[in-house]
């Protein structure tokens, strides 16, 4: 006897249409199981595709580009090639500045990575400059753009705002899990700076060190500042609180000599190399970069957790700003997908009636959708997976697709009410007749879309959720349409009013349907030739569609980049930077832009950003887009530095969109260079 044979003569539906209660139970568990699955699923914004990364830094303060790279890069480069589970190392020497970004492989576990990277630096430091800060390993990339920018600016002097910044507001966020590094930029603490006049200390008999000699007195824990001349500058510490200008001028050199008479002493702001301004007025700011597999949904609900109660501790003059955070637009997009889920199954539900034109009938099929969508958000826990932007986008589409089982089992019950059989016999019998057809559309649909979760590299990886979770929601539906359409059959009868119906003549939409029909059956040469005439069509178009990773969003902000030359000074680009500022501000006057956020001296003191926040998406009526293209040809006229503007994305693929980067590799540096300037001077021959 077949398979078919047997689970009609066994009758699978009638386990359930005798036993109503054993149905809906079966299904209100799989709710249960989704509803209790959504509180503990991790929600983020895309697919956990994000390839661990490490990142060494290292401070070499004074040391040039070439120094920084034959002292430390290459030490620690070679140290970290030990490292296991490393697929590419890259490195920057910058002045003062070595950086190091380590991809790992693929199950390598990041934490362990980060440990052991740490021991391998730990035993490098012998073999390191005695005078440069000890390297730090982050669990990020160094290239990275920060998820979250704050701003603290206020009434107050820098010192104060540097204290705040350094103090409170990092302790905080340090706090917070998934975050890889806090980062001040623009602090400025107050120090003692002692100005020696060279002629009058030499008139003396005396040197340098002799002033320094005097103030190593004070030398203990706390900052002095640093003591300046035109060839060296010294570092100190003080240990006494109480210092002040005064007592540093009294400080005797020698029995006839004290430091007011060689040097001019002050207590003013340290010099930074970084500045940064919010709305053009002077600010500290805080980024905030993520581990390489944090989850920026929670990271950023965190940070507003602890912004609002660090609101609260602030002086009344002092505020904290939030400049950009990449977390709301995340929860906007899943938001909107929420919304059209429930969009398309109004809509669905909505044909479903328009078609079978009774309520009884539609509301069968219509219960399938959440049994079976609620139901696949435990398949996703199970499997580790996550509610994301792709995963919801695959609940999108399976929601006109879990009602197909339904309507065709609840179709045949229908026809079978129709023949004169009763509801409950009616229901049993109509399920088991088509329980190897709702079975194999199952399978054929699966069979389809778990294939596109095996596509190689990082678009794979994006999609890998989206074809099992179709699978997850099609295998629900068809559980649901055998096991409780029957039973909702059986119980609310919609063949009841058509048991003993009269045959009604056609309507006018099914006579249309006959004839084109018709026409088409009689006319087969010119039916293939209108769909092969369409294929073409829809080739050629095809090939003329432009193609990216990414769509372009609007995420509600966007980043202008400002890079100088080599030997760009701090002074000069910060003068640039203001020449933006002023193409921004009518923009911010009108109301187009909220917050213009500048961070002046990065990359090596040669680049800037501008952090340009827009209202939110309901207060205004242009696109992220519209308003770059607008402003991109303004800052074109800028003089002295390329400036852009450019958004970021979702997958944080490195470079954030800032397009492609090529890298020319040797071992003979004039040959790389001659090699590197005879690419861009190809590339620059190319118009696109």
């Amino acid at each position: 006897m077949s398979l078919e044979k047997k689970a009609h003569k066994s009758g699978f539906a009638d386990v359930f249409v005798a036993r109503p209660i054993f149905g809906i139970v079966l299904n209100l568990l799989i709710i249960i199981a989704g509803l209790a699955a959504f509180s503990s699923v991790d929600i983020r914004e895309m697919p956990d595709v994000d390839q661990p990364v490490l990142s060494v830094r290292t401070t070499y303060e004074g040391a040039v580009a070439s120094t920084v790279d034959t002292e430390v890069t290459q030490v620690l480069e070679d140290a970290l090639s030990a490292l296991e589970g490393m697929s590419y190392i890259e490195s920057t020497s910058s002045t003062g500045s070595s950086r190091i970004t380590i991809d790992l492989s693929d199950g390598t576990d990041v934490n362990v990575a980060a440990n052991e990277a740490r021991e391998i630096v730990s035993g490098a430091l012998r073999s390191l400059p005695d005078d440069i800060d000890d390297p730090s390993v982050t669990k990020s990339d160094s290239n990275a753009d920060a998820i979250i920018r704050l701003a603290l600016l206020g009434d107050a002097s820098l010192d104060t705002l540097t204290k705040l910044a350094e103090g409170a507001v990092y302790e905080r966020l340090s706090l917070i899990d998934g975050i890889a590094e806090v980062t001040v930029r623009g602090d400025r603490a107050n120090e003692f700076r002692v100005t020696v006049n060279i002629p009058s200390l030499l008139s003396r008999g005396l040197t340098i060190f002799d002033v320094s000699t005097a103030l190593a007195e004070l030398r203990d824990d706390t900052a002095l500042g640093a003591l300046e001349s035109e060839s060296q500058t010294l570092s100190l510490r003080v240990g006494n609180e109480a210092v002040t200008v005064e007592s540093i001028n009294q400080l005797p050199i020698n029995d006839t000599t004290q430091v007011a008479d060689v040097a001019f002493v002050q207590f003013i702001p340290e010099d930074t190399s970084v500045f940064t301004r919010v709305n053009g007025e002077t600010a500290i700011g805080l980024d905030i970069t993520r581990q390489s597999v944090g989850n920026t949904l929670e990271i950023s609900r965190d940070v507003t957790i602890a912004v609002e109660e660090l609101r609260d501790q602030l002086p009344e003059n002092v505020q904290l700003l939030v400049t950009s955070n990449d977390g709301i637009f995340i929860e906007g997009s899943i938001n909107e997908v929420v919304k059209s889920i429930l969009m398309a199954t109004g809509i669905v539900v909505a044909v479903i009636f328009l078609f079978l034109r009774s309520p009884r009938a539609t509301l069968i099929p219509a219960v399938t959708i959440p049994v079976a969508l609620i139901g696949t958000l435990a398949a996703i826990w199970i499997t580790g997976f996550s509610v994301n932007t792709i995963s919801l986008l695959a609940l999108v589409l399976a929601t006109g697709m879990v009602v197909d089982d339904a309507i065709v089992v609840v179709e045949n019950i229908v026809r079978k009410r129709k023949s004169g059989m009763g509801a409950f016999a009616a229901a049993a019998a109509g399920t088991n007749e088509v329980f190897f057809a709702v079975i194999s559309t199952t399978a054929t649909l699966a069979a389809v879309f778990i294939p596109i979760s095996f596509l190689p590299g990082q678009a794979g990886g994006v999609f890998s959720e989206f074809g099992f979770v179709l699978a997850f929601a099609v295998t629900l539906s068809s559980i649901t349409a055998l096991t409780l359409a029957p039973v909702l059959s059986a119980l609310l009868d919609p063949g009841k009013t058509q048991a003993n119906a009269v045959q009604a003549a056609p309507s006018a939409m099914a006579r249309s349907f006959d004839r084109v029909m018709d026409f088409a059956i009689r006319t087969p040469l010119l039916v293939l030739a209108v769909a092969i005439g369409f294929a073409i069509i829809a080739m050629g178009a095809a090939t003329t569609l432009p193609s990216s990773v990414t769509p372009e969003e609007d995420r509600g902000f966007f980043l202008v980049q400002a890079r100088g030359a080599s030997d760009t000074t701090i002074d000069y680009l910060d003068t640039q930077v203001r020449l933006v500022e002023d193409i921004l501000a009518p923009y911010r006057e009108s109301g187009q832009i909220e917050t213009v956020q500048s961070i002046i001296g990065v990359g090596g003191g040669t680049s800037a950003f501008i952090v340009v926040r827009l209202p939110d998406w309901a207060e205004r009526d242009f696109t992220q887009q519209e308003l770059i293209a607008q402003i991109s040809g303004k800052l074109s006229s800028v003089p002295g530095v390329q400036v852009s503007a450019r958004s970021t994305n979702s997958l944080n693929i490195r470079g954030a969109g800032g397009g492609l980067s090529f890298a020319v590799t040797g071992t003979n540096l004039a040959n790389m260079t001659e090699t590197a300037d005879a690419l861009v001077a190809a590339m620059s021959q190319d118009a696109t």
